[in-house]
């Protein structure tokens, strides 16, 4: 039986100001639900807000450029805070690099939600020997500051990030837009780390540590390091301080991401030539152990759990021609998280879904919070990498007329609202918009504080 969808309307926008209506696509039926999702602690007024998005019409409305008037530096990897009040971007500025971080104030207009944001903070350590940071922890001194990998707590305004602080090698630092925010406290209270100015560094080890990220409990921090000298996972409990190393392959493993119930970590492991994917169980618990998801000759990066659990996507050279050396030819696989799928093989190509993706060098897949529609740029050179929304049910991909070109690091907040970035007189920009998800949580949301 054909399934009957609405067609994506056009969107039109204007690079300085940006406006779109009206792109939608049919309700799905929800998603079955195999466990209550986690809700971080402390998230008031969303907590206990549940929309059945199997009920809403998927639109894309109010494309915008994040800046109207940006200075001469590219912008990437966009970020959202777990409540929508911010968006983190990291920024390139000639030999060094920052990340900006701006507050999401949410007006009201007669089209909906309209997003206007606000410069609140710039991320950056550029201290110089002698001025505060030891040099005890660094192998070298140099004179550009690298911040990057930035990732927020799961509730507040808390964040990690990785830096060089200017001076040589990578550790993990943690900061807060609001400098009594509970989780930046509890750090500074219960671990007393080495503070440099605002922020404090996390690990202090001459092998390079990052790609930091905490678990949705806030509890955790799972991060890369060199330290073992071959690139290993460790786990540092944010409670008491204790450092765990989580894997001890020969290979590199990088990449790590939580399920939503902070039960299991998902990684990247490989060499050269391809890679697979793992995942660490029950972490931190007696029955934790490694499991194998993905081992084939095509090369798997990237995975990244849906917002209900149930499902781990990842970024696969696989293509139907079978060409395990056109790495070129990135798809998109989404396999069961609990592995019961296969691992390789002619079953596995059944879990293949999406092909010629433009894979992102650090951003995962971007689900919507319905768990079934994912947003990405797709491989098409000759209409500079549109933007399209694939339903992971029905397996139809819609494309997204957005009016901007080189779209990649597509990302989309907890509650609906989707970023990426795209060139603009060929500097790398962020664009965001609203979509009919955030729309509902927002009338949700202003229906409880009322009541």
């Amino acid at each position: 039986m054909r399934c009957k969808l609405l067609p994506i309307i056009f969107i039109c926008v204007l690079l300085a100001q940006g406006c779109a209506k009206n792109i939608k696509l049919e309700p799905t039926p929800a998603p079955a639900k195999s466990e209550p999702k986690q809700i971080p602690p402390e998230k008031e007024p969303s907590e206990g807000i549940e929309l059945d998005y199997g009920q809403l019409l998927l639109e894309i409305s109010d494309v915008q450029q994040l800046v109207s008037k940006p200075g001469s530096y590219n912008s990437y990897n966009p970020k959202f805070s777990h409540d929508e009040s911010y968006i983190a971007v990291e920024v390139s500025l000639d030999t060094f690099s920052k990340i900006y971080i701006y507050r999401l104030n949410v007006s009201e207009s007669e089209g909906g939600p309209f997003l206007d944001p606000q410069k609140v903070e710039e991320v950056h350590l550029e201290e110089k020997p002698g001025e505060g940071i030891l040099e005890e922890y660094f192998e070298s001194s140099y004179s550009e500051s690298f911040n990057y990998e930035f990732t927020w707590f799961p509730a507040g305004s808390s964040f990690l990030f990785t830096s060089n602080a200017g001076m040589g090698e990578y550790n993990i630092f943690v900061g807060s837009v609001d400098q009594q925010d509970r989780d930046f406290t509890s750090i500074r209270d219960r671990l007393e780390p080495k503070q440099f100015g605002k922020y404090f560094m996390l690990t202090e080890e001459l092998k390079k540590d990052g790609q930091g990220r905490v678990s949705p409990d806030g509890k955790k921090i799972v991060f890369t390091s060199g330290r073992s000298g071959n690139g290993d996972l460790y786990l540092l409990d944010l409670l008491t301080g204790d450092l765990k190393r989580l894997t001890f392959s020969e290979d590199t493993d990088f990449f790590p991401t939580w399920s939503p119930d902070s039960k299991h970590i998902a990684y990247t492991t490989g060499g050269k030539h391809s890679h697979d994917i793992h995942v660490v169980r029950h972490v931190g618990t007696p029955q934790q152990r490694d499991e194998q998801l993905i081992h084939w000759f095509f090369d798997d990066v990237l995975p990244t759990f849906s917002p209900d659990g149930s499902t781990i996507s990842f970024y696969t050279t696989y293509n139907l021609e079978r060409d395990p050396f056109n790495t070129k030819r990135w798809g998109m696989m989404v396999i069961p998280s609990d592995g019961s799928g296969p691992k390789a093989g002619q079953a596995l190509i059944d879990y293949f879904h999406i092909s010629d993706v433009v894979k992102d060098n650090t951003q995962g897949t971007a689900w919507f919070p319905d768990s079934t529609h994912i947003a990405y740029a797709k491989n098409i050179d000759s209409e500079y990498n549109p933007i399209y929304i694939y339903n992971t049910k029905t397996r139809q991909e819609f494309p997204v007329e957005t009016g901007t070109s080189i779209n990649h690091d597509i990302t989309v907040s907890p509650h609906g609202i989707i970023s990426f970035r795209a060139q603009v007189l060929g500097w790398d920009r962020i664009f965001i918009a609203v979509t009919s998800f955030f729309e509902e949580y927002m009338k949700e949301r202003k229906s409880k504080l009322a009541s």
